[in-house]
């Protein structure tokens, strides 16, 4: 047992007893549009919802120079960038039947797609949430970089060192 690693044993996901129910189809029937984005507004320039913070830490482009302080609070501190919806006014607006929803989900956190999740909340909120990835410069190849578990929580896909070598070594963007 000296060498355990509970990081690596957490990103691994031997803490989650099963996956999270894809919900995707039901929140699509419901009048979500995910065409441009789990969270809307991307596609147009290819940037993603963690542009800011790739660029924070290793610069646009990746041109540098690496921010290991910026890294280390990326790491340590991650959490997911999320639309929240908490008002019967904004569902109607938005041509959303929440009743779908409700009627087909119970409160708790569920997939969508593998580009994120969905929080339903007992108080009639949802917050969608999306799932940072790692990528080669051209896209072809994509990583998840952290992923949600039942609780909320975010786990990590790579140690600090592993994710570390993918951003700054073999040059992938956090998208």
């Amino acid at each position: 047992m000296n060498d355990f690693d509970l990081r690596k044993y957490l990103a691994e996901g031997k803490l989650l007893k099963e996956e999270l129910r894809d919900v995707e189809d039901i929140l699509v029937k419901a009048g979500f549009r995910f065409d441009d984005g789990l969270l809307g507004g991307v596609g147009s320039g290819g940037a993603g919802y963690y542009d800011g913070v790739n660029d924070d830490i290793y610069g646009y482009n990746q041109e540098g120079p690496w921010n290991e302080e910026k890294f280390n609070k990326f790491y340590d501190n991650f959490e997911f960038s999320s639309n929240y919806y908490g008002d019967t006014a904004e569902f109607e607006d938005l041509g959303i039947d929440a009743n779908i929803i409700f009627n087909e989900l119970d409160d708790g956190i569920y997939a969508v797609g593998d580009e994120g999740y969905v929080e339903i909340r007992s108080d009639g909120d949802i917050e969608i949430y999306a799932t940072p990835q790692l990528s080669d410069e051209d896209g072809r190849e994509i990583l998840p970089a952290f992923k949600m578990d039942a609780m909320g929580r975010a786990i990590p896909q790579y140690s600090k060192d592993e994710m570390r070598k993918i951003l700054k070594d073999d040059m992938y963007y956090i998208i």
